[in-house]
Order: C-alpha cells, then sequence, then structure tokens
C-alpha cells in the first residue's frame, strides 16, 4: 500500500549534514514579509520570504519558493501554490499548517519538550500519547534527516477530528535540533503517488534554527 512510502524511500536517506556546519538563522537584512493567499490575518504575516531555498521546477516538482516560518526559527522549501490554511504564533504552541493542491494537508508544530530529554524519552512520550488519542502505529521510529536536523518517522491510521467516524493516513516526523522539537504531520489519503516527491523535497529541505 502506498502509505508504506517513507519506510520504503526515506531508510535511504542521507543523514544530517555535518560538513560546513549549522546555517546562519535568517536575519532582518535578507528576509522581507511574503504576502501568499490564503493568510488567516492581514494583520500579521505568517511567513518571511527566504531567497536561497527558492527552486525551479524539476521533474515531478513544481516551483518552490524559500520561507522562514514559526519567526525564523524554522525555513523550508515550499510548492508556491500550496496556500495557509491556519497558524498560530502563541508561546509555546507554535503551529503553522498548508494545504498543497495535490490532496494533502502539511502541519508544522512546535513541541515543548525539554532538549536535555533523551531521545527514547521523547520518543515513548509522543507515541503513548498518540495512542491515548485513538491513532494506530503501521510504522515507527525510522530514522531520516532534515537539512540540518535529526528526525524519526511514523506512518499511522489517525481518526479525522470533528467526525464520529473516518479515518486518514498520516506520517508524522519528530525533528530535533539542539534548540527545539518539532512534529511535521502530513495527513493525506490512501494513494499518494503523484506526491511522493513533493513532500519528501519538503522534508529534506528543512532548516531548524
Amino acid at each position: 500500500m502506498k502509505w508504506l512510502w517513507l519506510g520504503l524511500t526515506l531508510t535511504l536517506a542521507p543523514t544530517a549534514l555535518g560538513c560546513g556546519g549549522t546555517p546562519t538563522a535568517p536575519q532582518e537584512d535578507e528576509t522581507f514579509y511574503l504576502h501568499q493567499r490564503g493568510v488567516i490575518d492581514y494583520r500579521y504575516t505568517w511567513e518571511r520570504y527566504f531567497p536561497r531555498l527558492d527552486r525551479e521546477p524539476s521533474g515531478r516538482l513544481p516551483q518552490r519558493v524559500g520561507v522562514a516560518v514559526l519567526d525564523g526559527d524554522v525555513a523550508m522549501s515550499r510548492p508556491i501554490d500550496w496556500y495557509l490554511r491556519s497558524a498560530d504564533y502563541s508561546p509555546e504552541k507554535r503551529l503553522i499548517s498548508y494545504q498543497s493542491p495535490r490532496q494533502f494537508v502539511f502541519n508544522i508544530y512546535e513541541r515543548t519538550d525539554s532538549t536535555r530529554l533523551t531521545w527514547n524519552e521523547v520518543l515513548v512520550h509522543y507515541e503513548e500519547a498518540t495512542e491515548k488519542a485513538g491513532s494506530t502505529f503501521i510504522k515507527k521510529r525510522m530514522p531520516l534527516a532534515t537539512a540540518n536536523a535529526q528526525a524519526r518517522a511514523y506512518t499511522l491510521k489517525t481518526k479525522l477530528p470533528g467526525r464520529d467516524a473516518g479515518n486518514a493516513f498520516a506520517h508524522e516526523i519528530l525533528v530535533r535540533s539542539p534548540s527545539r522539537f518539532l512534529l511535521v504531520q502530513i495527513i493525506h489519503g490512501e494513494q499518494i503517488d503523484d506526491s511522493i516527491d513533493e513532500m519528501l523535497d519538503v522534508i529534506k529541505s528543512m532548516l531548524v534554527y
């Protein structure tokens, strides 16, 4: 089944970049506010333009734009036709959510786990909370990496919020940098042949500061 793609594909992914050092976080002089359709509150701009992550169309990948999100603590290269569904930059519950025209939702949540915790402690806490919420794991703890951070990936069947019945498939990726933990959640249907490359490209491009 196609929801096993992450376990089959990302086990071959390279580890986090180890040479050349950690890239410098976005500075004000190299960013400007990018006003995209879909922003929920036009009094606040949720993205900053991050031009060094711009990418031209390639193969099955559309044109991508570099953006810094979560107040500049995360940068990534995302398809230019994604639109913003929701965002919240309140302390300790920051999140941003996108919708792709290729029929999946891409969410980034900042977790509040202490960076003093071990990987195993964080993973156990996440797994217990996820199962308590009613989701079922299909694959667990698959190692992978973003552009500069460690990650562990999960494949799961999850309940759709706000519905008494119905399930969706999801990939959830716990990302760890020296400063923070993130949860990247990709919610999709069972068939994702047309969007696999897009999902992988965004994850691999992520810089977490």
